[in-house]
């Protein structure tokens, strides 16, 4: 007898199991009904992220528009924890974080809000489109100025770069006059003032580009716009600063009673302005009137019990 070669088989001819073919088609089966269930659950989660992504959008827009910066700063910090680099959340975040600065009182509440202003802004411009980065630039150049004349050059780097990339602000070029005087870059300065006039002309504006040409010596000029910012302002305190300046270009120019009238006029809305009153002493002393002068030193001393110069005019 001759037994067969399997002992589970009795046929001489050798068969192909079935068994494998089920296996495929069984694993086949499984991986289309995962496919499918997967397919319409991240589907259907996509679509609803979507969604929901869309109305958290139109929401941060909403309380944008409604200047609702702390609430803003809550949401955005909610999507950055998902996606940290998300381009709007960034943004949002950042601007809002620079207003809540600007709107504070102390240095110390400002600059935590600022430095977080920046952290978000200077991350966004790693992923936001070229149309929004001069934006996020002229902002980031104003949080540096915010942060004090340590950041002066940061805060010139970013302002011109966002000149580059095509935005300018309305007050762009006056922040880099101010940046610029800082630093004692006059000259910059007052090119940046009378682009900035070109802009928008005001009485601050005015003063303080009189105010540069005075440290650049440049009397005559200074002068002018000092007469341009008087002529404009409805603002008592631009205007005294502005006779002061004034008055003491005229008593370095020899024109006395010219200098009087600027400090009478301080005087007429401001009986208490003590160093009217000292400069008044000195335009007297000059003219040879030393009674009225020492009147107008202890008049100045009456105000300000601790006034230098007039001590040192009536004891020094």
């Amino acid at each position: 007898m001759i037994l067969p070669e399997d002992r589970y088989r009795f046929s001489g001819k050798k068969q192909k199991s079935k068994k494998p073919l089920i296996i495929t088609v069984s694993i086949i089966a499984v991986c289309v009904a995962v496919a499918v269930v997967l397919y319409f659950t991240i589907g259907s989660r996509t679509e609803t992220d979507l969604i929901n992504n869309q109305e958290e959008a139109r929401t941060i827009e909403a309380l944008w528009e409604n200047q609702h910066y702390e609430t803003i700063n809550i949401k955005c910090e909610a999507i950055l924890k998902e996606d940290p680099m998300n381009q709007k959340a960034l943004i949002y975040n950042g601007f809002s974080y620079f207003y809540r600065g600007a709107s504070q009182y102390s240095l110390e509440e400002k600059i935590p809000l600022f430095d977080s202003s920046l952290m978000n802004l200077r991350r966004a411009l790693l992923v936001c489109n070229e149309d929004i980065k001069g934006k996020v630039k002229y902002i980031i150049g104003k949080c540096y100025f915010q942060k004090g004349k340590f950041y002066s050059d940061l805060a010139i780097i970013y302002l011109e770069e966002s000149i580059e990339a095509g935005y300018t602000g309305e007050d762009t070029f006056e922040y880099l006059g101010l940046l610029n005087s800082r630093l004692r870059k006059y000259y910059k300065s007052v090119e940046y003032y009378l682009r900035a006039i070109e802009v928008k002309a005001t009485d601050m504006l005015y003063l303080v580009l009189a105010q540069t040409y005075y440290q650049l010596e440049e009397r005559t000029k200074s002068e002018e716009y000092l007469n341009l910012a008087l002529k404009k302002t409805t603002d008592f305190s631009v205007e005294q600063k502005a006779r002061y300046l004034l008055g003491n270009i005229l008593i370095e120019n020899g024109d006395y009673e010219r200098a009087e009238e600027e400090y009478l006029k301080i005087l007429e809305k401001n009986d208490k302005a003590a160093d009217a009153h000292y400069y008044l002493g000195d335009i007297y002393d000059k003219m040879g009137d030393s009674v009225k002068a020492r009147y107008q030193w202890r008049k100045c001393l009456e105000i300000d019990s601790y006034h230098y110069g007039a001590k040192l005019k009536l004891y020094g």
